[in-house]
Order: C-alpha cells, then sequence, then structure tokens
C-alpha cells in the first residue's frame, strides 16, 4: 500500500481564514507536487498555484513547493 499521495499544510501570516497545501506524490516520472491555498474551514481550494513535476524525491517536492508557494505569496502583495 502506498502512502501517497501526502499532504502538507503551511500557515499564512497574517490570513487567518486560509493556509497553504501541498500535495505530493509519486507517479511514473519521479514525484509532483501540487500546490494551493484552501480555505481553513472545509479546505476546499481558494486559488491553485501550481504544479511541479519530475521531481527526485519527497524532500524536494516539498522543499520546491513551499518555495513556489512563498514566492506566489510575494507577488499577491
Amino acid at each position: 500500500m502506498s502512502p501517497f499521495p501526502i499532504e502538507h499544510f503551511v500557515p499564512i501570516t497574517n490570513d487567518e481564514h486560509r493556509l497553504g497545501r501541498i500535495v505530493i506524490n509519486q507517479n511514473h516520472d519521479g514525484m509532483s507536487a501540487e500546490i494551493d491555498i484552501v480555505l481553513k474551514e472545509g479546505y476546499k481550494i481558494f486559488c491553485a498555484v501550481d504544479r511541479l513535476c519530475k521531481l527526485e524525491d519527497q524532500k524536494e517536492a516539498l522543499d520546491l513547493a513551499v518555495q513556489r508557494l512563498s514566492e506566489f505569496l510575494r507577488q499577491r502583495k
């Protein structure tokens, strides 16, 4: 049984209603990471940020996804 997909939630500073969500999955060409902003209540997608593909491992997928989420949030200010 595969442990994937794995969800990680990232708090967003100064936003009490939303979270960053990173979903890491494994497929035939490596790891992928889906990056979204979700509502805290109900976890519905508020905004799809990006999708990263062909990543080496779970750590790389999470690190790059957090970096991409951070860049996206900085651009929205």
